[in-house]
């Protein structure tokens, strides 16, 4: 998975990756999905060049999550949806990942709260050791930051407790979802408890 600046189209898109979820399980494929999103405008966008690109990111995101993962997105609770949405997230995306293990859970460990500038000294490490992040600019960097901000902050793992300071926090999720990731998803079971675990 290489670094990529293109999550700062990306929306936290719930209800769009239920959308798509409920289709799959009717057994539909991508094309039949995308046909009936459009003719139903599901994703409540005005142009289908929009549809079809906001389409694109939210179908990624729903195919990384097997079989277990979208009944209990299709059936369980708030908390659970909320895991899992962040989880597609991070299988799809290098940075949103990296951040994750490198900030977010060693700022967990060392019981630090985060910081805004943590984010940006994240992006200086990442330029250090990659051309391609290194030749990203400010700007790009600063939407970035927000789109990190914004999935984090959905998903209860962090929550803004001063303007540039974050409580960080493992996220709730059902009893049954978390015994399944314990066996099966070590990422997602790590949300739980913000260790480092096995990569999948």
């Amino acid at each position: 998975m290489e670094y990529s600046a293109g999550f700062t189209k990306e929306k936290w898109s719930e209800n769009e990756i239920e959308v798509v979820l409920k289709l799959m399980s009717e057994g539909k494929v991508k094309k039949e999905i995308l046909d009936e999103v459009m003719e139903q405008n599901s994703f409540q966008l005005r142009s289908p060049v929009s549809i079809k690109n906001r389409f694109n990111m939210v179908y990624n995101r729903a195919a990384v999550l097997d079989d277990e993962m979208k009944k209990h997105f299709l059936n369980a609770s708030d908390y659970d949806r909320k895991a899992l949405t962040l989880y597609s997230f991070l299988k799809v995306y290098r940075i949103p990942l990296e951040f994750y293990i490198e900030v977010i859970v060693f700022k967990y460990e060392q019981q630090e709260p985060l910081y805004s500038n943590d984010f940006h000294y994240f992006f200086e490490g990442k330029a250090n050791v990659s051309e391609k992040v290194s030749s990203w600019r400010p700007e790009t960097i600063k939407r970035l930051v927000s789109s990190l901000v914004l999935f984090f902050r959905d998903s209860k793992m962090i929550d803004k407790v001063e303007p540039t300071k974050y409580q960080v926090k493992p996220i709730y999720m059902s009893q049954s979802l978390k015994t399944y990731a314990e066996r099966n998803a070590p990422l997602l079971y790590s949300f739980t408890i913000l260790e480092k675990v096995n990569e999948e």
